[in-house]
């Protein structure tokens, strides 16, 4: 993927409790080298689902994190949602559930890297997936592992009303968009597509870039059949 660190071996086991994939390699190469802008957030985000994917519980840190990212299923009104709905892109929600399915089987812990970015920032974090079967539930508890400040980028702002009748396809795990058939950072999307100029800009559509379709893949796959 162009502008992307290239890291060897993404997935690997960890122990008898722990599975992991390593998505550090969707860090844009400059900022790996050079952090000085880098913010720190310390929170940890935690929401639930029941059997039927139904979200039961969301904290006070997911609910702020909501917020300030002007998500339309924020707050309260997360509770009962199917996750489903908010995973929209198909081929996710089947990498989701089969996770889901070999954390409840195996009783360990899934653990994967993964870019939540928004207009003014950018954030690599990590997930921890696991089941809870005293509570019959599945836990999600996300963390930031970098972070940091960028100029606004108005294609990522939801609030933004003006949209026209094209569309952009951005990854839903490492946020590269793609522009004339590469997958680039929304940066060089914008730049290559010529969107600062542009009187509306494109709605966003989320998919998966063919670089993590492989590897979340291989790692569902190695997260079934670890031996």
């Amino acid at each position: 993927m162009e502008g992307m660190v290239t890291v060897e071996n993404m997935a690997e086991i960890l122990g008898n409790d722990t599975f992991m994939l390593d998505l550090s390699g969707s860090w844009p190469t400059a900022h790996v080298e050079n952090r000085m802008n880098n913010q720190s957030d310390h929170r940890e985000f935690i929401h639930c689902t029941d059997l039927d994917g139904r979200i039961c519980f969301v904290n006070s840190a997911w609910k702020e994190f909501a917020m300030e990212n002007n998500w339309a299923l924020g707050g309260t009104k997360a509770l009962g949602s199917n996750l489903n709905a908010v995973i929209t892109d198909p081929q996710t929600r089947h990498l989701y559930s089969l996770l889901m399915e070999r954390v409840r089987e195996s009783g360990r812990v899934a653990r994967f890297g993964y870019r939540c970015d928004s207009p003014d920032c950018r954030r690599l974090m990590e997930m921890r997936m696991q089941y809870q079967d005293a509570f019959k539930q599945f836990e999600f508890r996300s963390r930031v592992l970098h972070m940091e400040w960028r100029e606004p980028i108005a294609l990522l702002d939801s609030r933004q009303a003006t949209r026209s009748s094209d569309t952009l396809l951005v990854c839903s795990w490492c946020k590269s968009a793609l522009a004339d058939q590469t997958w680039v950072e929304v940066e060089q999307a914008v730049t290559k597509l010529r969107l600062f100029a542009a009187d509306s800009l494109p709605c966003i559509s989320h998919g998966i870039c063919p670089n993590c379709s492989e590897r979340m893949s291989r790692f569902a796959r190695q997260a079934r059949d670890p031996a």
